[in-house]
């Protein structure tokens, strides 16, 4: 939130020296950073090299409600079974699914959104 970025390329690099898992909460960088707004790791040039990944279909996205994490079979399987907020709680609605799969093709087919936004940035900066 303060603009502050993880250094994640020195966190992969110990977490892959001392086989832990990296976990990595998205919610202010799901489409804005990267190429393609798909968040830090891709900013940095690492995709696929987070074990955990949370973030919020709302804020960038626009979708107002709900979230995701992704992560490898196990991991899914340990929140979907274990996970109190996942058992207690509702399933977002198909709309919002159906928008923010449509958000995220629209940011991998093109920079425009993302061109206009960092544009408008750099102006409210100056």
């Amino acid at each position: 939130m303060d603009g502050d970025i993880a250094p994640l390329p020195q966190i992969i690099e110990l977490a892959e020296r001392y086989n832990a898992i990296t976990f990595v909460d998205e919610c202010h960088a799901t489409g804005v950073f990267g190429d393609h707004g798909v968040g830090t790791e891709e900013y940095f040039g690492m995709r696929g090299k987070i074990d955990v990944i949370n973030s919020t279909l709302g804020k960038a996205l626009g979708g107002g409600t709900g979230g995701y994490t992704t992560a490898n079979n196990e991991v899914i399987e340990v929140l979907r079974n274990k996970g109190r907020p996942y058992l207690f709680s509702n399933s977002i609605c198909p709309s919002v699914a159906g928008a923010s799969i449509e958000v995220f093709n629209m940011l991998e087919e093109s920079t425009d959104l993302l061109d206009s936004l960092r544009a408008n940035t750099k102006s409210f900066r100056t």
